[in-house]
């Protein structure tokens, strides 16, 4: 049900689509669809989640084991969360999501808002782990740095709708060599800061 609401939403839009619509492309009867879930909004809600969860077993696994250079391991970090997603849903349905979440009851708006928080969250947890091994000054402001590399998170993502909606990003990957050593510039200086 979920990889059909995706590619509905892509196709249609998420206000175009009904969940007549969901449940016929799922080949459930529209009573079916309803036992799952009750609005459009719930099951933009189980797509975030199915997709922040697969995100949060692959950054765990970069934070418990970190490369040693403080710009490879949040650079990795961030790759690793650009890199694992569910499978059906692409650009397209992502960008359909993210207008959901604008335009939605509360629900939807608040599964981006936890998974924007989840993701500084890991950002924390990455600049402990590298605070305690050295490589980033005890001093430092983790918080802030934190919130800022989530910043820089979601500005990557919303740049790559942009790109697609555009027309002027041609790759289906959120990030191509161009876009990591960019990346990779941005987080430099943010570990400079966090060194002094």
């Amino acid at each position: 049900m979920l990889a059909a609401s995706a590619k509905l939403f892509k196709e249609q839009g998420f206000a175009r689509t009904s969940m007549e619509d969901i449940a016929a492309a799922a080949e459930l009867s529209v009573a079916t669809a309803y036992n799952y879930f009750k609005t459009k909004g719930e099951i933009c809600v189980a797509i975030y989640k199915a997709d922040r969860d697969l995100v949060q077993q692959a950054t765990d696994k970069v934070i418990a084991a970190p490369p040693k250079d403080p710009v490879a391991a949040i650079c990795k970090l961030i790759e690793t969360d650009f890199e694992t997603e569910v499978p059906f849903v692409d650009r397209g349905a992502w960008e359909a999501l993210f207008l959901a979440a604008l335009q939605s009851p509360a629900g939807v708006t608040e599964a981006w808002t936890g998974a924007a928080l989840m993701r500084v969250d890991q950002f924390k947890r990455l600049l402990k782990v590298l605070q305690e091994r050295g490589s980033v000054a005890a001093d430092a402001d983790i918080e802030s740095a934190a919130e800022l590399l989530g910043a820089l998170d979601f500005s990557t993502f919303f740049n790559w709708i942009v790109e697609w909606r555009t027309g002027s990003g041609a790759t289906r990957r959120f990030l191509d060599a161009a876009k990591k050593r960019r990346l990779r510039a941005q987080v430099r200086q943010l570990v400079a800061g966090l060194r002094a």
